[in-house]
């Protein structure tokens, strides 16, 4: 049993890494927009690696040396129970998909928001939690 979620981290050559976490579904856009944010404090929008390095360290979080509970894939989304937040890094955008089960990867896009409107509406939820 979980709450399977997948984040997704587009990269300036057109891959995508994707984290997934196993227990990850509960308030997964206010968590992505944190990480997301995260990365805009650190002043490193614009640089891919260390924006990628913050994104994932944020949502993984101090279950960093455990064995389970999260994962990394590239061009490939783990097992999934929600929608798919895609961080476009060229475009600084977020996008949300829907899940495709047949090919594993995102499905038809949902909506798309700059990633000061994604932050902004999705770190409202993180208040008092």
């Amino acid at each position: 049993m979980g709450d399977r979620a997948n984040f997704g981290i587009k990269q300036a050559d057109g891959n995508t890494i994707f984290v997934y976490g196993h227990w990850a579904g509960h308030q997964m856009l206010a968590r992505f927009a944190k990480a997301i944010d995260r990365v805009v404090d650190a002043g490193r929008i614009g640089d891919d690696a260390y924006a990628t390095r913050i994104i994932i360290s944020d949502l993984i979080g101090d279950a960093h040396s455990q064995d389970l509970g999260w994962g990394i894939t590239i061009n490939t989304l783990a097992d999934n129970e929600h929608k798919i937040p895609v961080f476009d890094l060229a475009n600084d955008t977020v996008t949300l998909y829907d899940a495709d089960w047949r090919s594993n990867v995102p499905g038809d896009k949902i909506v798309e928001f700059s990633r000061t409107d994604f932050i902004h509406r999705y770190t409202k939820e993180m208040v008092g939690v």
